[in-house]
């Protein structure tokens, strides 16, 4: 499994990882995928898009959203600062997603 594929599975069936049929928070998916990534980093199981991720969605998300740094944060920090609410951090990742990973199909 990669990073791509587990997203997929958090958008549609969240309870499998979540443990309910609604996710709580995008800090829940940010931390959950940091954690993924560094296990299948310290297994040397990676592949491209999980390499692609891990190296470019950060900045992918603070340009989209537009917003300048005055510290480190997190994507779902940066995310979370946009949204008005929970539910709507959580829509705008998934947007984010999707149009990252049509991103990372072009380069291919």
């Amino acid at each position: 499994m990669n990073i791509y594929k587990l997203i997929l599975i958090f958008k549609d069936r969240p309870g499998i990882y979540f443990g309910k049929s609604k996710i709580d928070s995008l800090s829940d998916i940010g931390f959950f995928i940091n954690g993924f990534l560094c296990s299948e980093a310290s297994l040397g199981q990676m592949d491209d898009f999980d390499m692609f991720f891990s190296q470019n969605f950060s900045s992918f998300v603070r340009n989209k959203i537009s917003i300048e740094l005055t510290r480190f944060e997190f994507w779902f920090e940066t995310i979370n600062k946009k949204a008005n609410n929970n539910e709507a951090a959580i829509d705008l990742f998934f947007n984010l997603f999707d149009e990252f990973y049509l991103l990372y199909e072009k380069r291919r």
